[in-house]
């Protein structure tokens, strides 16, 4: 069975980022209950620590992304909580066309009077795939070797 996942994920952004940081709370109490010379009770101690692991997995195990099917020609949009995949399948059109569009803006955080207002250029690559002449989905990619890999394999899967 030929199939091709797409992920919108990123660690340092969002949801994941939180993640990092429920962990790294979780393991840094943890090791530091033995250090500290006040006693805690323990059962609290790893209710805290467990809870707090717990909503750091499952923020990082939650994601969307594209499910491509190319044996059964279908496709899922899909969301992932704790490596389950959740989305309904459905038919994959006739693609006559996939195209890698580059797409470059400015990006700019909003002013709060805390942090710096930074702005930089940031260029997208796009893996576009066309049916009946318009744009049926767009897979974004950060880096262009990615972008390029993906390509290749949706048109060897779809055979185009």
């Amino acid at each position: 069975m030929k199939h091709f996942n797409y992920k919108k994920r990123t660690l340092w952004n969002g949801s994941h980022l939180t993640g990092i940081v429920l962990l790294s709370m979780g393991l840094i109490i943890c090791v530091s209950s033995f250090f500290i010379g006040k006693e805690t009770d323990s059962f609290k101690l790893y209710m805290i620590v467990g809870t707090i692991l717990s909503l750091g997995f499952l923020s990082l195990s939650t994601y969307s992304g594209t499910l491509i099917d190319f044996d059964r020609s279908r496709f899922k949009e899909y969301q992932s909580i704790l490596w389950f995949r959740i989305g309904e399948w459905q038919k994959l059109p006739k693609i006559e066309h996939a195209e890698l569009i580059l797409h470059s803006y400015r990006s700019t955080n909003t002013p709060n009077g805390i942090s710096p207002t930074l702005s930089r250029e940031v260029t997208i690559y796009k893996c576009v795939l066309l049916a009946n002449g318009t744009k049926f989905l767009a897979l974004d990619f950060t880096r262009e070797k990615d972008a390029v890999a993906a390509l290749e394999e949706i048109k060897k899967g779809l055979g185009i």
